[in-house]
């Protein structure tokens, strides 16, 4: 008998004719992680003969599981009607909302090198400076304009596009999607709950709801902070004083709270933290019937699933979804500020807001209400729930005379994992291709740790090397007894990157490196002050900024003609029956890397991923959300990352060239065009094999519950990436049969288009 939670019907809204179909889908899942999200589609027919017969058809798909994968879309194309196929496989392949790129491009969209214009994608662990270098770059001063804001801890979350041109200030700005709003809220009141079950303090409950512990979406912003009384006020042992931020604008009255809204504020917290108390001595009451002591005598591995089940019963309560719902209208109703013309909507929820202005200070002024962390502003700002910023203007450099032709792009910084194998996410590798300069932000204090060294590695397999460059900030902090002088300490920071260079030659292979390393001089920027205001930082430093500046304009300029004499280019011949070696050892490393995190086995570098973690990756996938990414665990990425490392030495050593490679500068741009090939192609291949034809897995492996869940989810995980990535044995089953062809299939593509050959015309 056909489950009735997956029946399809007709309806029309009142007052129209056109027919919509209604169903829930057995696949997608809500944020509380169960099956059946309610979908309704219009069916484009107002005749009801025609839309009973796409109503039967989409009884017959949902009856049907063998296709409810989204690899199962082209089979379900040759059997129904394509309007019935959109509507049950679009909810599987799209992220909550829509693109939030292509809404800011449909208002403003980005110029290219064609318009004369250089993209340039700055990237770099949070705190090395990258937004302040953007700052000078922009010519905004850090305490008149405070645009774009920083600070010593995590700040920028959000893309920031800066479009220099003449003509008047533009902005156009996109919010995160609802669900995942609503996603970060309920995690929020979660960590809240838990530390109001281990009994603490109304601050500290307060300061866990009000601060996700992603440290990207903080509520406080957008609710108010915390005001302590006077028994819950720290004591100030260390006679810090709090700091008068000297020379600063004063805050307009319009984006700081009044008196009046900071006491609603803190009567609504309270309330939130009364609500928390309450939710955790019910769902402490149903935990004590399970457990056979208290909880408090616990620790370690108990104490650890006790949480896990404590977590799911608050869960279960409808008054924690209450909570959660209110919260959220909470959030919502602080868009209110905006003027409604400037604000678009969808379904109900704010997508994007624009602005226009030919003066500068108001542009900036408005600015604020989306990218400000100032703590006098919090409770009016909407910065958590910013997703990205454009803006277009006369912005001038610190250092220049002249509006330059640039596109700017800020983003989150990359995380401080210590891990050797962190790889970085598809956010910004799917951008490479896009972009003329990508510039690696570090801190010459600390240079080249495990970050950077994964922006490099990721760089050079990708076949971007010729558009990397490096900054290196906080230079006029580089201090030892052995560094008496500028030459002293700029061969210090540069010794760090040949030494980086060098320990990556062994694994992505010597043509990707060899002309980087006879370049890197010219492509390292030594920079400093840059948390000063333009006049005063030092004319060494801002050389090196005018330098900087030319890097970006030579990124762009049309390539020297060759010299006279023959013209051709050399052809890198390979055989990819050798490809098979590159795909195992590829698959290898990855299943090690997860098998460690999912405790599974040991590796050294890497441990094993604490429950809670696993499972928010578990709910961004299953629920189309964040980039399928969580913290450090990036499963698609790292596929990626290390199908490209391992195809980047394959394709390092052709079987041959015709003709010959002349000089390796010559063989290095030919290699490196076919790695850009493969590079981009791998970005919809990992999706596509570890995300879109295992939604129903993931979707399982979040819902798992109850004792033992946490090895459930990793076995589910396990066997996720063992079918999509599988790791290939003497004799081939039939996932790494497919597997391999699929590989092939797509390296063999990137090396024609790319402008190489094949030994064997047979594959």
């Amino acid at each position: 008998m056909r489950d009735s939670n997956y029946t399809a019907s007709k309806s029309r809204t009142q007052g129209r004719k056109a027919w919509a179909v209604t169903f829930r889908h057995p696949v997608c899942r809500n944020d509380e992680g169960r099956p059946g999200v309610k979908v309704r589609r219009g069916l484009g027919t107002s005749d009801e003969s025609a839309a009973d017969a796409l109503v039967d058809e989409m009884n017959a798909l949902l009856s049907d599981q063998s296709y409810w994968s989204i690899a199962e879309r082209s089979r379900a194309e040759q059997r129904f009607d394509n309007r019935v196929v959109r509507a049950f496989y679009e909810p599987m392949e799209s992220p909550a909302g829509t693109d939030p790129a292509a809404v800011r491009d449909d208002a403003m969209p980005l110029p290219t090198k064609e318009d004369g214009y250089s993209r340039v994608m700055l990237m770099g662990t949070t705190g090395a400076g990258k937004t302040s270098l953007l700052r000078h770059l922009i010519g905004t001063d850090p305490r008149r304009d405070r645009f774009p804001s920083t600070s010593t801890g995590k700040t920028t979350i959000a893309d920031i596009e800066v479009i220099t041109a003449s003509g008047d200030f533009e902005a156009v700005v996109t919010f995160l999607p609802r669900q995942l709003v609503r996603t970060y809220v309920a995690e929020s009141v979660l960590e809240a709950c838990k530390t109001a079950w281990r009994d603490g303090p109304r601050e500290q409950i307060a300061r866990d709801l009000l601060n996700h512990k992603e440290q990207r979406f903080r509520l406080g912003y957008l609710l108010g902070s915390w005001l302590a009384t006077e028994q819950e006020a720290d004591a100030d042992d260390w006679g810090v004083q709090v700091a008068s931020n000297a020379g600063e604008a004063e805050l307009d009255s319009a984006t700081a709270p009044t008196a009046e809204e900071r006491t609603e504020m803190q009567q609504n917290l309270e309330d939130h933290v009364e609500r928390i108390r309450g939710l955790a001595e019910s769902a402490g009451a149903s935990l004590s019937q399970v457990l056979d002591e208290s909880p408090r005598r616990l620790s370690g591995g108990d104490l650890e699933a006790a949480i896990e089940l404590f977590l799911e019963q608050v869960e279960k309560l409808s008054s924690y979804w209450e909570l959660v719902d209110t919260i959220a209208g909470q959030v919502r109703a602080r868009f209110d500020v905006l003027e409604p013309e400037r604000l678009t909507k969808r379904d109900g929820w704010p997508e994007r807001w624009t602005f226009q202005s030919s003066d500068r200070d108001e542009f900036i002024r408005q600015m604020r209400w989306f990218s400000s962390n100032h703590h006098q502003e919090y409770g009016r700002l909407l910065t958590p729930v910013v997703q990205g910023i454009r803006a277009r203007g006369p912005f001038l450099p610190g250092f220049g005379d002249d509006i330059p032709r640039w596109v700017l792009i800020d983003g989150e910084g990359l995380g401080h994992t210590p891990e050797s194998a962190a790889s970085v996410s598809t956010h910004y590798t799917s951008r490479y291709r896009s972009v003329d300069v990508i510039l690696l932000v570090d801190n010459a204090k600390q240079p080249m740790q495990a970050a950077p060294l994964s922006v490099l590695r990721s760089v050079a397999t990708s076949g971007h090397q010729e558009k990397l460059a490096i900054a290196f900030t906080h230079f006029d902090a580089v201090e030892g007894d052995n560094l008496p002088g500028y030459t002293a300490k700029r061969d210090h920071v540069l010794a760090s990157v040949r030494s980086a260079l060098s320990d990556l030659r062994d694994s992505i292979g010597d043509i990707a490196l060899s002309g980087l390393e006879h370049q890197i001089d010219d492509r390292c920027f030594l920079l400093g002050w840059l948390d000063q205001a333009a006049a005063s930082v030092p004319d060494g430093a801002r050389k090196q900024l005018e330098q900087l500046s030319g890097f970006f304009e030579a990124a762009i300029a049309p390539a020297r003609p060759p010299a006279a004499g023959p013209c051709y280019d050399p052809t890198p011949c390979y055989d990819p029956t050798r490809l098979a070696l590159a795909v195992q050892a590829a698959a290898r490393d990855f299943h090690s890397l997860w098998d460690a995190r999912l405790g599974y086995r040991h590796r050294d570098g890497v441990s094993k991923e604490h429950w809670s973690k696993v499972k928010a990756l578990t709910r961004r996938v299953a629920l189309h959300l964040d980039n399928y990414e969580y913290k450090h665990l990036m499963p698609v990425a790292e596929l990626i990352a290390r199908l490209s490392e391992e195809i980047s030495r394959f394709l390092s050593k052709p079987t041959e060239w015709d003709p010959p490679a002349a000089e390796d500068k010559e063989a290095a741009a030919a290699i490196a065009r076919i790695r850009t090939e493969v590079h981009t192609a791998l970005h919809s291949f990992a999706m596509e094999r570890l995300v879109e034809q295992h939604l129903a897995e993931w979707g399982e492996a979040f819902a798992y519950a109850g004792g033992g869940s946490t090895n459930e989810r990793a076995r589910a995980l396990r066997e996720i990436y063992g079918v999509a990535a599988p790791v290939l044995g003497v004799e081939f089953s039939e996932a790494e049969s497919e597997f391999l062809a699929g590989m092939r299939k797509l390296v063999v593509g990137a090396i024609r288009d790319g402008g190489g050959g094949l030994v064997r015309q047979d594959m």
